[in-house]
């Protein structure tokens, strides 16, 4: 091991040397810059970017806040120097926005004024359509931070602020459309749709709807809070709405499992009898086997007397005169008999008592509303050349409206069934709607550039230290042994340049000397050559 570890250390040792010492020192210096490069950019990406989430109106709420944050202890927060306003990480904005949601906080984050800038020309109208767009991104990034949540898309409805009471007491709605990428629990659904509506200002989910890309109903509001499902059934008033959201839930249900629709909205109005009626039911019988029931108790009673009549009692009859009447008889008698059984029959009680609540399902009636939902894409709109003409704006408000649909008999067959309400107590309307998507640009912040910006320069520098490496150092180029002949023919000749030319001439000779030493000494040796012959 040793030796293959001294081996690998002699070849490194054996390749740096190939280098001289100005490579060596452009090596070192481009590897410094590389480090340098790369350690700033983990800094800018490591570093924590706060968001806002909320301005506390006074400071009891801002402790409240304080208090959640740290009992969770897994968000990254701060607070200002005033105490009131609370930032946190930008990568834990979601999971913070559904912590003070589910503790019925309301959220300052998707505050107008984070959306709302321009001059004099900027409308009420403008402001909200972009606020709505700012609520959708942010609502679909807060659901792809969901653990096995690929993309969402969010669709929101605003009721039109005209100043009216009505448009007031409307609340707005929400639709989450999920591409999943594993499982995913309807506990995460309900914490979505808590987050969501902390995010519009409602008070409860009731208008949020979560489905997903495979036609499934992950949270339905409608469904859980607006039938009261949640009371208890302790009035008449809420067992008829308990009732009556259990009715509208199977119902729901039933029709999204035909997966045709993608909104069914139910409302039922169920007849209950709240009076309680009883009745008791006694038959007596005798045994098969028997002529009469068992024995419980006898009873009898026997008398019988007897009278008569004779002489003295004891002492003789009187001598004087005197005379006695007897009657004409001598003997009677006296008899009597009683004789009483009670028996035994079997007896069956049956007692009927029927409490309050009974559904009267003849009186009852039932109401269902649906959507087809039509995803239509920008994209897709410009390339089937629709949009020649007319912007993608004109293009959604001339098919913003809704159509009616035809509804199969077998649909009502199926609410009835599934309500246990008489088929002509089933009213059915089914509509079509348009939901328009944006085409998504290329958003590029600033780090992306940077990012990209540091990676070229990156790779620029080592591909042109490779390149440098692999070229080495340059064999130098033996300079071609010149003949004498061709010495002779490109050199002027000496014997013509007189002594009487002067100090010129004999500069030049000594610069011939001094750049072509080698050559002159061969021309020397020619001519003392020749001259000796």
């Amino acid at each position: 091991m040793p030796e293959q570890i001294r081996n690998i250390l002699n070849r490194v040792l054996e390749w740096w040397n190939k280098f001289t010492s100005k490579q060596k020192t452009f090596i070192i210096a481009v590897s410094a810059g590389i480090i340098m490069t790369l350690v700033i950019l983990v800094s800018i990406l490591n570093q924590t970017q706060y968001v806002v989430l909320l301005t506390a109106s006074d400071p009891a709420a801002a402790a409240e806040v304080r208090d959640l944050l740290e009992a969770d202890g897994t968000i990254t927060w701060r607070v200002t120097p005033d105490g009131l306003r609370f930032e946190v990480d930008r990568k834990q904005q979601a999971e913070a926005i559904m912590l003070m949601g589910a503790n019925n906080i309301q959220s300052s984050v998707w505050s107008i004024d984070n959306v709302t800038s321009g001059g004099f020309s900027t409308t009420e109208a403008d402001k909200q359509k972009r606020y709505k767009v700012y609520l959708e991104n942010q609502f679909a990034s807060m659901a792809t931070s969901l653990a096995n949540v690929k993309s969402a898309r969010v669709s929101i409805t605003m009721p039109d602020n005209d100043g009216t009471l009505l448009s007031q007491d409307k609340e707005s709605t929400a639709w989450v459309q999920l591409e999943l990428s594993g499982d995913f629990t309807e506990e995460q659904a309900a914490s979505l749709a808590k987050g969501i509506s902390v995010g519009l200002g409602a008070p409860t989910p009731a208008e949020i709807t979560i489905t997903d890309t495979n036609g499934n109903t992950w949270f339905s509001g409608e469904e859980i809070y607006s039938s009261g499902q949640g009371g208890s059934a302790s009035t008449q008033l809420s067992t008829k709405n308990k009732a009556e959201g259990t009715i509208n839930s199977e119902v729901r249900r039933v029709l999204m499992g035909t997966n045709e629709y993608d909104k069914v909205v139910v409302a039922s109005s169920v007849a209950i009898d709240f009076t309680s009626t009883s009745s008791v039911d006694n038959q007596y019988y005798i045994n098969p086997n028997r002529d009469e029931g068992y024995i419980a108790r006898e009873h009898y009673y026997d008398a019988e007397n007897t009278q008569g009549s004779g002489g003295p009692p004891g002492t003789d009859s009187n001598t004087e005169g005197g005379s006695y009447q007897w009657p004409d008889y001598a003997t009677s008698s006296s008899t009597e008999s009683e004789r009483s059984i009670d028996r035994l029959v079997s007896q069956l009680i049956t007692e009927h008592e029927i409490p309050p609540g009974a559904l009267i399902f003849n009186d009852s009636s039932i109401s269902v509303t649906t959507t087809r939902t039509n995803v239509v894409r920008e994209e897709d709109v410009r390339r089937q050349g629709l949009l020649d003409g007319v912007t993608w704006d004109e293009y959604k408000d001339a098919n913003n409206e809704r159509t009616v649909l035809d509804v199969d008999e077998e649909m009502y067959y199926m609410v009835a069934n599934a309500s246990g309400f008489p088929v002509e107590n089933v009213t059915f309307r089914s509509y079509s709607e348009n939901i328009f998507l944006d085409a998504e640009g290329m958003a590029f912040s600033w780090t992306d550039i940077v990012q990209i910006i540091l990676i070229v320069i990156i790779l620029g520098l080592l591909a042109f230290v490779v390149i440098r490496s692999m070229r080495g150092e340059r064999p130098e180029t033996e300079e071609e042994e010149l003949s004498v002949e061709s010495l002779l023919q490109s050199q002027p000749e000496l014997e013509d340049i007189s002594v009487d030319e002067g100090t010129e001439t004999k500069k030049m000779i000594d610069k011939f000397v001094d750049d072509n030493p080698e050559a002159a000494a061969a021309l020397l040796r020619n001519w003392l050559t020749e001259e000796w012959g």
